[in-house]
């Protein structure tokens, strides 16, 4: 495909996500920085909009908003995705557990179940996430300081329960599909022991129903009333990539050969892939969730395709950039929570254009503000002349144009005005 010049740092689709987040902006504009729930695209914020909304949807920003900073140059996507970040990580309680609905406007927990799963679940997963595409170190504390907490207070016998967030107390004994993302996401922290541990629990519900439902009653080994369905989610076979990426072990092509196989002979009808109302008859509902296209056969595919683009570990790459000298393509890519993959190479790529466009701007402008002469000193007046040793705790200020990584001539030239030197 032919890409407009400077891509990834302009095009179309760029455009048209940057407008789009800008509208999603107002929803940001509270007391606390943490944004509502749902926004109007065209007016902002209804007047009677709730306040309250879940974890997951104050703290799963970060990947998306950054990578749109990085690539456009404008840092508020990044900056309100941050403070909500920041916002939220206040407001955990004094065993270090976070609950599962918050009013953003006075930061009181409204629901105060503390666990993994739905709710909460893509916080926790951008917290590791975004540390590793940004490199961001005080992301992963954040992350494993929540996570001690959480091996402390919910996880029995590589189960993860919900308990009160104030107390550490059981609430509800269950499994929920969702929780299921959690072994992948502990791969990429390379905590396998666990993470194989807890995913052959959730294996052994799969093949004790041919899928998970949304709720598993954990002391009763059986689905729980009204949660028996199966949607069709992702989050098993997500686990199943990630972890065989990272260990090799067939045990985790065994589960994937196994969800092709059921959801083929359970789920299959003319016009899909039909949602399993209920995993005890296997029962179908007349919908297919759009999760099942852009996530499940996403990671079934390239958990039996080790040689796709995606798996890169950087012995593939291409150009690209507003200079094409950027490295693009070449692995370490970061899938958000729907499975879309991110380039940190490209966020890197634009960062740096961005900066040195800063740089020759205020080198450009500093031509245009009057230069003040100091007046001589006059070395036989009192006082010792001037010392080139700094003082404790000063540092050396660097001159105007102080371009290390450059030539001068090639800073402007970027511009597309070269100088020469008697200019």
């Amino acid at each position: 495909m032919k890409v407009e010049e400077g891509w990834p740092c302009s095009g179309p689709l760029l455009r048209m996500a940057e407008d789009a987040a800008r509208k999603l902006l107002p929803a940001f504009q509270t007391p606390t920085g943490m944004p509502y729930g749902t926004v109007n695209l065209l007016r902002g914020v209804n007047p009677g909009e709730t306040p309250v909304t879940c974890t997951a949807g104050v703290g799963t920003f970060i990947l998306e908003f950054s990578t749109l900073s990085r690539l456009t140059g404008d840092p508020v996507f990044e900056n309100v995705a941050r403070k909500a970040l920041r916002a939220l990580w206040r407001t955990r309680s004094d065993i270090g557990l976070v609950g599962n609905h918050i009013d953003v406007i006075t930061s009181k927990w409204v629901a105060q179940d503390a666990g993994i799963g739905a709710g909460v679940d893509s916080y926790f997963e951008y917290l590791v996430k975004g540390a590793i595409m940004l490199q961001d170190e005080k992301l992963l504390t954040m992350f494993y300081e929540f996570d001690k907490s959480i091996k402390n207070y919910t996880k029995f016998d590589d189960w993860y329960l919900w308990v009160q967030m104030h107390k550490g107390t059981v609430s509800m004994p269950v499994f929920q599909s969702l929780e299921a993302f959690w072994p992948g996401m502990q791969s990429l922290i390379g905590d396998i022991s666990s993470a194989t541990k807890s995913f052959h629990n959730y294996y052994s519900v799969w093949r004790q129903f041919g899928g998970l439902p949304e709720f598993y009653s954990i002391p009763q080994g059986y689905t729980v009333d009204k949660r028996e369905g199966y949607p069709l989610r992702p989050e098993l076979i997500e686990s199943a990539m990630y972890l065989y990426k990272a260990t090799g072990d067939p045990s985790f092509i065994q589960l994937g050969r196994d969800a092709v196989e059921s959801i083929d002979r359970i789920s299959r009808v003319n016009c899909g892939f039909a949602t399993v109302k209920d995993v005890r008859d296997h029962k179908l509902d007349n919908r297919m969730e759009s999760f099942f296209l852009a996530e499940t056969i996403k990671y079934l595919y390239l958990l039996f395709d080790p040689d796709n683009f995606l798996h890169n570990t950087g012995t593939e790459f291409e150009l690209g950039g507003l200079r094409g000298d950027c490295i693009l393509s070449a692995g370490g890519y970061v899938f958000n929570t729907e499975a879309h993959p991110l380039d940190p190479a490209a966020l890197h790529c634009c960062s740096r254009e961005q900066q040195d466009r800063r740089e020759i701007q205020d080198i450009l402008l500093s031509f245009s503000q009057p230069q003040t002469e100091e007046p001589p000193r006059d070395q036989n007046a009192g006082g010792s002349p001037e010392s080139i040793a700094l003082k404790p705790g000063e540092q050396r200020k660097a001159p105007v144009l102080s371009c290390p990584t450059q030539p001068f001539s090639a800073k402007l030239a970027v511009m597309g005005q070269v100088f020469s030197d008697n200019s």
